[in-house]
Order: structure tokens, then C-alpha cells, then sequence
């Protein structure tokens, strides 16, 4: 087998799957390094409402690099102009919605179990600004993590191995990622694989990114940046100050609430609820 068969599709003459894998976390990881070195340099040099404002910039222009990233290799090597995985459309809003209601509302939900089971006590209100400070924070966080497992990772392995092994590969991939994490526990990291099951899952039904995107970030700012929970194990401080208490099984402890017997229930629940629903309640419309 000669190197231009082990590197190109014959058929379509578009560099395989792994490969592109391979080159584009290549071309994404400088941006990721660039954009990080940068804000940790600007970061000790201000404070409060100008911290908020430097975080925000900086994860603006990385997630906006990104992108851009994304598409020149898109158009480049896989030879597409259209990416329907990145359209902006009257679907969109819909698509973000799904997300939302998937990830915030099952978070709510979460929490106000624990709060009438006596596991959820609020302390006190921090203001807006540390709200604002979260927003800053996990929007470009959950893009970060969705770009490379999701429109990475995912996307190519379910091209080369098919939708199965991409669901299993991609969330065993995400919860690796989060072993590092303070606090974290065996069931946390296993509501993080059922978590991307759901995430990569509805993805694949949607079509859309920002439905994975929109369901990642406001499962984790509902989560830390509004009630002021730990995420995987690391606690910032959120609009509201709380604590919980009771068994680990049901608080999910210093972890936080993902490495709860709740938050796996709802992460099946919710993907059983996706599986259900039609293709015309889930896909754009022009798919």
C-alpha cells in the first residue's frame, strides 16, 4: 500500500478521517496555547469589573479563532463550503433552546431536589458580577471542550467507525479529560461519560453545535455560576454562596452535583427523551 493510500480516501481523494483528526487538534492547539498564555500574562495586572472584562475578551477571541480555524480546514482539506454543523439560521435559536432546557433544566431540577430534601442550603447572594464573572469563564470553557470532543473527536470518528463507536470513544475521551480535576470521584467521572453520551448524542440528532455547546455551558453556569455548587470538583464563587449536606450518593460531596445518583438518572431520562423525538422535532429544517 503506497503512503498516498495510507493518507487519502481513494474514493473521494479527501484526507482520511484520523488524519484530519490529527491535523486539525494540531492547528486548533496553538490557539488554545496563544489564547491561554496571553490571558494568564494580562490577568495579574487587573482586578474586579476589568478582570471580568479581560476574560471576556480573551474568550471571545479564542472561541472566534477557533472558528475561523475550523473553517479554513474545513474549505481547505475536507473540501466543504457548506458546514451545517455551524449554520446560523431560524433553527438556531431552536437548537440553542434544546440545549439549554437539556442543560440548565436539568440542573435546576437537580438542585431543587436537593433543596427539598433538606441537601441544598443558600447562604447568602454574591451580586451580578460574580455571575458575570462565571458567564465569562464558561462560555469559552464548555466551547474549548466541545470543539475538540465534539466537532473534533466525535464528528471524525463517527465519519471513520460509525455513530456507535463515536458515542463511545468520544465521552470515554471527555471523562479521561476530567481525571485531573480536584475532588474528582469515580462516579463523577461516570456521569461525565453518560453526560457526553447525551451531549454527542444530541448533537448527532440536531445537527447543530450549538446544541451541544448550549447544553455544556448552562449545565455548568446554572450549576456553579447561579447556585454556587462545585463543578467536578472545583468551586468558584457564583451568584448565590451555598452548601450542601447529606449522603454523597445524593449531594455528590465535594465534587459537586454531576457525581450524583441525580444527575445520571437525568442524564438517561434526557437521552431517552432525545431517542423518542422525531427528526422534524430535532434537525433543521433545511437538513
Amino acid at each position: 500500500m503506497t503512503l498516498k493510500k495510507i493518507l487519502f480516501n481513494e474514493s473521494t481523494g479527501i484526507l482520511r478521517a484520523g488524519w484530519r483528526m490529527l491535523a486539525l487538534t494540531l492547528c486548533y492547539a496553538p490557539i488554545l496555547i496563544g489564547v491561554g498564555a496571553l490571558a494568564r500574562a494580562v490577568r495579574p495586572h487587573v482586578a474586579g469589573g476589568s478582570l471580568v472584562a479581560v476574560s471576556a475578551a480573551t474568550g471571545l477571541l479564542f472561541i472566534l479563532a477557533s472558528l475561523w480555524i475550523y473553517r479554513v480546514f474545513a474549505r481547505k482539506v475536507e473540501r466543504r463550503t457548506d458546514l451545517p454543523e455551524l449554520r446560523v439560521d431560524g433553527d438556531t435559536p431552536r437548537h440553542i433552546g434544546i440545549g439549554f432546557l437539556l442543560g440548565g433544566g436539568a440542573m435546576v431540577v437537580i438542585v431543587a431536589i436537593l433543596a427539598m430534601a433538606g441537601s441544598y442550603h443558600l447562604d447568602g447572594v454574591n451580586g451580578p458580577l460574580a455571575g458575570v464573572k462565571a458567564f465569562a469563564m464558561y462560555l469559552p470553557q464548555s466551547f474549548s471542550e466541545d470543539f475538540l470532543f465534539c466537532l473534533i473527536l466525535f464528528r471524525l470518528i463517527k465519519e471513520g467507525l460509525g455513530r456507535r463507536m463515536a458515542l463511545l470513544i468520544a465521552p470515554v475521551l471527555f471523562s479521561l479529560a476530567h481525571m485531573g480535576n480536584p475532588n474528582e470521584s469515580f462516579l463523577g467521572l461516570l456521569e461525565i461519560f453518560t453526560g457526553g453520551v447525551l451531549m454527542y448524542y444530541a448533537f448527532d440528532r440536531t445537527g447543530s453545535f450549538f446544541t451541544v455547546w448550549g447544553l455544556h455551558f448552562s449545565w455548568n453556569f446554572t450549576m456553579n455560576g447561579v447556585f454556587g455548587l462545585a463543578n467536578s470538583g472545583q468551586a468558584i464563587s457564583g451568584l448565590f454562596q451555598s452548601h450542601v449536606s447529606g449522603p454523597t450518593w445524593l449531594t455528590g460531596g465535594p465534587t459537586g452535583p454531576e457525581a450524583s445518583v441525580l444527575a445520571l438518572g437525568l442524564d438517561v431520562l434526557l437521552f431517552v427523551a432525545i431517542w423518542r423525538l422525531a427528526d422534524r422535532q430535532l434537525r433543521a429544517r433545511v437538513a
